[in-house]
């Protein structure tokens, strides 16, 4: 139809079932569980990109490259790194920076005694929802395609991979 009321609608149906919980249940009677296979060269470049670097901001307790780095560590224990586009990952690490520079930035206004500009925390609030969105893509993958039971809320692993050592 012209009005854009026909076709299927994207994210409509029935959710696929996470892998793990596929292996778990065994599967029976049903057609094996689809694995995606990829050759041992085939994960992709997971150097944080040279204009995440440009955007690093000074003040914030973790810069974008450090939330970058979390993130693709947090997929490599996960077994699901291969699976991400890097720009996804990109994306979440610049989103996430964004909105902590945007509580930074309200915060020093609150403790000088200045006024907020009414425009300061809304930008902060679509910063968080932009970013909690491209975790979202992220975290679909991952649910879908680890081997690995994740537990719980998608928002609990996101505040553990922001807490985690670099070093482990």
């Amino acid at each position: 139809m012209a009005n854009g009321h026909g076709g299927a609608r994207p994210g409509a149906g029935r959710k696929k079932k996470p892998l793990a919980d596929v292996l778990l249940e065994g599967n029976p009677g049903k057609r094996p569980p689809q694995i995606l296979a990829f050759a041992p060269g085939a994960v992709p470049d997971t150097t944080p990109p040279l204009w995440l670097d440009e955007m690093a901001a000074l003040e914030v307790e973790l810069d974008v490259t450090d939330i970058y780095k979390r993130t693709v560590l947090w997929l490599e224990r996960t077994g699901c790194l291969h699976l991400i586009n890097p720009d996804f990952i990109a994306d979440y690490a610049l989103l996430k920076t964004r909105w902590m520079e945007c509580e930074l930035i309200v915060k020093q206004l609150m403790l000088r005694g200045l006024g907020l500009p009414s425009s300061a925390p809304e930008l902060g609030l679509k910063y968080l929802k932009q970013a909690e969105l491209a975790w979202q893509k992220i975290w679909r993958i991952v649910a879908e395609n680890s081997t690995q039971t994740l537990s719980g809320d998608p928002n609990d692993e996101m505040a553990k991979i922001m807490n985690m050592d670099l070093e482990d």
